[in-house]
């Protein structure tokens, strides 16, 4: 029986796997075309392609997203979230618009790259020791731009539903800049997080699973104070306790 399982399990992922890099190569396909009919339209063309291909994408993998709260138009926002998935990018573009710093070679990749340098994607060399200095001042120009950045504060992904404190160099690129912050709180399935393993292992692990639903809260954005140790405190906090709701959302419905 047991052997019949992962047999399942194995024949799922490579389905839905395939699927992935089907969905991902037709949506490029079809992005770009648009694009080079009507270059003009761009900005309007990416608004509406990141919902509807994070959607898509997710689905390709078996997981649904259920999220409470409304992020509704305003100023440009820094989005914060706490970091337990690959798949938190995706997540949160479901339902919040915004781009996102990124490994600088995740540019190169295949399919996934372009597709991330068509959503606006903010490309760091995480490898160089002016990575930090680099990272503020593409949020800063994001920001500047009128554009909404996502990042995740806690630096790295991990288990469980407890908020690591937040590292405040993010924040320190709101100084002196029209601009909100944004808290959003994400709670997963316990055993799937990106920790310990590499990129394709992490997804197919969620690929096996017969579905995996994410709750995610959006709160309420803030006006940031001049102080960016202040700012990452109080972001932790609002995250911290958004999880917990999406936790309890999660086992209510369960």
């Amino acid at each position: 029986m047991l052997r019949r399982v992962k047999r399942s399990e194995h024949l799922r992922a490579h389905a839905r796997m395939a699927a992935f890099g089907s969905y991902c190569t037709a949506a490029l396909g079809a992005y770009e075309l648009a694009l080079r009919a009507a270059p003009a339209k761009q900005p309007v063309l990416l608004e509406r392609a990141r919902p509807v291909v994070a959607r898509h994408v997710l689905r390709t993998l078996g997981v649904i997203v259920e999220s409470a709260g409304e992020a509704r138009p305003g100023p440009p926002r820094l989005i914060v979230a706490n970091h337990r998935a690959a798949l938190d990018i995706g997540v949160v573009l479901t339902a919040v618009p915004g781009t996102f710093l990124s490994r600088g070679d995740l540019a190169d990749w295949p399919v996934i790259g372009r597709i991330a340098k068509h959503a606006g994607t903010l490309f760091v060399d995480r490898e160089s020791g002016y990575s930090g200095a680099s990272a503020i001042r593409r949020i800063r120009t994001g920001l500047k731009n009128g554009a909404s950045v996502i990042v995740f504060p806690e630096g790295t992904t991990h288990r469980g539903d407890e908020v690591m404190p937040f590292r405040p160099g993010a924040f320190a690129a709101l100084r002196g800049i029209d601009a909100e912050v944004l808290p959003v709180g994400l709670a997963y399935p316990h055993g799937i997080e990106y920790v310990g393993i590499d990129f394709m292992t992490h997804v197919k692990r969620v690929a096996a699973r017969p579905r995996t639903r994410v709750c995610m809260e959006i709160g309420t954005p803030f006006r940031p104070e001049a102080n960016a140790r202040a700012n990452a405190e109080r972001a932790h906090g609002e995250v911290a306790a958004l999880v917990q709701r999406a936790r309890a959302r999660f086992n209510r419905a369960r």
